[in-house]
């Protein structure tokens, strides 16, 4: 049973909480921890289920594991952008592939997608303060040849 039962479910109603039992308001199914998981195993375990806290259970009750718990464990606060960066990048790669595939290796959309790509490899790469040596939109052109003649480019600033 959470803060938030006991706001949404008693007193947003106008009951009083010393009359209502914790099995009618608390949140169902209990979802228990086993305090042999490993930290990213119970992030997407909160994740999937909107936890903020869980009871870690290993035949008796060992203690609450909560959100802070889970931030002050992870490697996230000290790469905090990396870890999404990477993760939206292999999903762009494969919308320009999907785009590209559906649309053509000569649209716009195609190109535009690309852009999106470029955009985001090289934030990652400032990021982690490395040079990209191959980029996706390379590779991709390692396979289709064509795209790369079909790709334009604006030359307002090539001086």
């Amino acid at each position: 049973m959470t803060e938030s039962d006991v706001v949404y479910k008693v007193i947003a109603f106008g009951q009083a909480p010393n009359t209502v039992r914790v099995y009618e308001i608390m949140t169902k199914p209990c979802i228990v921890v086993n305090p042999d998981l490993e930290v990213e195993y119970v992030a997407r375990l909160f994740a999937d289920h909107h936890l903020q806290r869980a009871p870690v259970i290993q035949g008796d009750l060992m203690g609450i594991i909560c959100l802070t718990d889970i931030m002050g464990k992870s490697s996230f606060l000290k790469q905090p952008r990396t870890i999404l960066l990477e993760q939206q990048l292999q999903d762009e790669i494969k919308k320009a592939r999907t785009t590209c595939e559906r649309q053509g290796v000569r649209s716009e959309e195609c190109g535009a997608a690309w852009d999106v790509v470029d955009e985001l490899q090289c934030e990652l790469a400032h990021q982690c303060a490395e040079r990209v040596v191959k980029t996706a939109f390379d590779e991709f052109c390692d396979e289709l040849p064509e795209a790369r003649d079909a790709r334009v480019y604006d030359t307002w600033c090539s001086g």
